[in-house]
């Protein structure tokens, strides 16, 4: 994520030396989630690599909120 993500690269590289900083970003990551489905926002699509599948794994599904 913080490859495709400003915000969260520069937060990464600040914590990157620091003991625990893969679970800080995880932590970061699940509050952003967190907050976006309670507000009900629209999440931003996913950003796709060049080793992403040419189709969606998963269908997309209505949401049950």
């Amino acid at each position: 994520a913080a490859q495709f993500d400003p915000e969260l690269r520069r937060k990464y590289l600040r914590l990157k030396f620091r003991r625990g900083a893969r679970v800080a970003m995880a932590r970061h990551l699940a509050v952003r989630l967190y907050w976006t489905l309670r507000q009900r926002k629209v999440a931003p699509s996913p950003v796709r690599t060049p080793e992403s599948p040419a189709q969606a794994v998963v269908e997309a599904s209505p949401s049950t909120l």
